[in-house]
């Protein structure tokens, strides 16, 4: 068996169809909607392995922009990474993170991804550290009557809707000073799949909010908007799901949110290099955890 080792090579459509013939089969992973709105482009770099010209593993890096206690770095994104069953253990992905890793040394401060249990083992054994994530969930007591007038529920398929989406992920505050990001094609990617049912658009303030109704709660995964609002300030969107507890998927130095319950993230993993250093409680966000 021959295996070659490839890069930046999405400008070849040959290679790059076997690449989306590899993360349906690995992930179930359609990136048409992406593709076809054109958000697939360069800064989305593959690490890959061929043989016979079909990809059989993939390690992908997606740079973003990150704001950590105010400051702005560049940090690499390891995404859509796996080894069709057939050439598992066999030294192939730790050959890929070689690659990739060599890369974004040149480029980016350090590496992160979310991953679940069944790949933690890999990632522990190539170094990476796992710090705990807690995220804050606090009593809410709305002080205004829900007005249904001043929001509506975006429809990710509709031009328009997109094109609402698109400009503010272009122009957005970070979500947080604490820990945000900037990478409007990622985020677009989480809109446009995880959260394409979770889009609330608060048209006369030009803010849209990923939320959902999570049972007992209000889970809230981001504030998409050119300036942060308060809390009070959308409290007639957050009323109208009648809701006595909020879950903020992000860190919420920037939300007014008092004596908050920290929570313990378990339904995936952060895992970091060891240039990450930020103390105290954190949250990636949640429409970065691809």
């Amino acid at each position: 068996m021959t295996i070659k080792y490839r890069t930046h090579y999405f400008s070849d459509a040959k290679a790059k169809g076997s690449f989306e013939r590899y993360a349906y089969s690995i992930f179930g992973l359609d990136f048409g909607r992406w593709k076809d709105r054109g958000l697939w482009d360069d800064q989305y770099i593959p690490f890959s392995a061929f043989v016979d010209g079909e990809c059989i593993a993939s390690i992908c890096v997606f740079p973003s922009e990150i704001t950590i206690n105010g400051r702005r770095e560049k940090w690499a994104q390891l995404l859509t990474v796996g080894t069709l069953p057939e050439y598992r253990l066999q030294g192939i992905q730790r050959e890929l993170w070689e690659r990739a890793h060599d890369w974004i040394k040149q480029h980016c401060q350090l590496t992160f991804l979310f991953t679940d249990d069944s790949a933690a083992g890999f990632y522990d054994k190539l170094g990476f550290k796992r710090p705990a994530e807690r995220f804050d969930r606090v009593k809410y007591s709305s002080s205004s009557h829900s007005d249904m007038s001043r929001f509506r529920k975006l429809n990710v398929a509709s031009d328009a809707d997109f094109a609402i989406l698109n400009r503010l992920a272009h122009s957005r505050e970070p979500v947080s000073d604490r820990l945000g990001f900037e990478n409007p094609n990622l985020l677009l990617f989480m809109l446009l799949y995880p959260h394409q049912e979770q889009l609330y658009y608060l048209e006369d303030m030009d803010i849209v909010v990923v939320a959902e109704d999570a049972g007992e709660r209000l889970r809230v995964y981001d504030i998409i908007a050119e300036r942060t609002p308060r809390l009070e300030d959308i409290d007639f969107f957050l009323s109208h799901f009648q809701k006595e507890e909020i879950e903020f998927m992000f860190c919420t130095d920037r939300h007014d949110v008092s004596n908050p319950q920290k929570i313990e993230v378990t339904d995936s993993i952060l895992f970091v290099t060891d240039e990450f250093q930020l103390d105290g409680d954190f949250i990636f966000p949640a429409t970065i955890r691809a």
